[in-house]
């Protein structure tokens, strides 16, 4: 199983393990992020970061006060990278509501894969963005037939592509 962390979650991940680190205390969504962080292995679930987020840890791995943090973090977490179908189904997103961002974010949990292409999609969405998960939620049958529809236009692999649940970090059980 596959789950991508958005930025978001991601962030209170990081910032949630240097917290503890520095024995301050974490907020609820720090505490459910590391959660999942943390029983991602023990379920099987392997997490993932969108390449905007591994340019910012990029970044931050070169300060000391992180230094430790991040690479940890980077250690337990894959990058996941768009493939052929990625733009043309965030268009397709972007057409049914869904803002830039958020578009790129689904559109990676459909059509990304791995630094080797062993994989294609995600399995979840780890998000705290409700406006995002309403949204999803409202559409996904709708977007289920339109994903439908495109992969009959398309070759293998990407024709086996299927949506994500998207799902804040607590709900996320195996």
């Amino acid at each position: 199983m596959r789950c991508l962390l958005d930025k978001v979650v991601a962030r209170y991940t990081l910032t949630g393990l240097l917290k503890l680190a520095e024995g301050a205390t974490v907020t609820r969504e720090e505490l459910f992020s590391l959660d999942l962080f943390a029983r991602a292995e023990s379920i099987s679930l392997r997490l993932y970061i969108a390449p905007s987020s591994a340019r910012v840890l990029q970044r931050l791995v070169e300060l000391p006060r992180y230094s430790t943090i991040v690479c940890r973090f980077q250690d337990c977490v894959g990058v996941v990278f768009p493939t052929r179908y990625y733009k043309r189904w965030t268009r397709r997103l972007r057409d049914c509501g869904f803002g830039r961002e958020d578009a790129a974010v689904l559109a990676l949990a459909t059509f990304g894969t791995s630094e080797e292409s062993t994989i294609l999609g995600m399995h979840f969405v780890a998000t705290y963005d409700q406006p995002l998960i309403n949204n999803w939620t409202v559409q996904e049958e709708g977007l289920r037939a339109r994903l439908e529809t495109m992969q009959r236009d398309i070759p293998v692999p990407y024709c086996d592509s299927s949506l994500p649940q998207v799902l804040r970090p607590e709900q996320i059980v195996l």
